[in-house]
């Protein structure tokens, strides 16, 4: 008998932890986008957000909203390094994005090499178009379907649709959202 109230005891614990476990991970962002197994999108996460993606293997977090837009973290390159992930800020002005913003985007994304990577902003509208014109201008990814995650969380605004188009068209891709 005391085999088995020990073995009850010691399920009843071990249920207790992982309840405890699940009930402390962080939540998720908002918007959160997984567009496949090594990129994902986001809003602006939580703190103890980054310390979930370390668990989860994610090597890389870029971040494409100043420092100091509302909500920002001051310290994200220290919660992300402290982590063990690289950190990258691409301060992209949302009602100016430009050619320069995308390509150093394309260079830090290519940079990952294969590394599990967050790209995130305020909202994950920045995140998301600049996902969106990498997937099709170097992935070669159907525009069509990279749109689907990019609707997921918008529908770009005026200034955001004539960049994207434009980014498109200074690649020979004639695609209009």
């Amino acid at each position: 008998m005391s085999n088995t109230t020990s073995f009850r005891q010691l399920a009843a614990i071990l249920a207790l932890i992982g309840a405890v476990h699940t009930t402390g991970a962080a939540a998720a962002p908002k918007n959160l986008v997984q567009i496949d197994a090594v990129l994902t999108t986001s809003a602006q996460p939580a703190p103890a957000y980054f310390d979930t993606l370390a668990q989860e293997g994610y090597g890389m977090v870029i971040n494409l909203a100043p420092p100091e837009s509302q909500g920002s973290l001051p310290d994200e390159g220290a919660l992300v390094g402290g982590n063990g992930m690289i950190y990258v800020n691409i301060p992209v002005d949302w009602h100016k994005p430009t050619t320069d913003d995308f390509d150093f985007f394309s260079a830090a994304l290519n940079a990952a090499n294969g590394r599990r990577t967050l790209v995130h902003c305020q909202l994950n509208m920045r995140a998301s178009s600049f996902v969106f014109l990498y997937r099709v201008v170097r992935n070669d990814v159907a525009p069509e379907d990279a749109a689907e995650a990019l609707n997921a969380v918008w529908v770009p605004d005026e200034t955001w649709t004539t960049f994207i188009e434009e980014t498109l068209a200074a690649h020979g891709i004639d695609f209009e959202l």
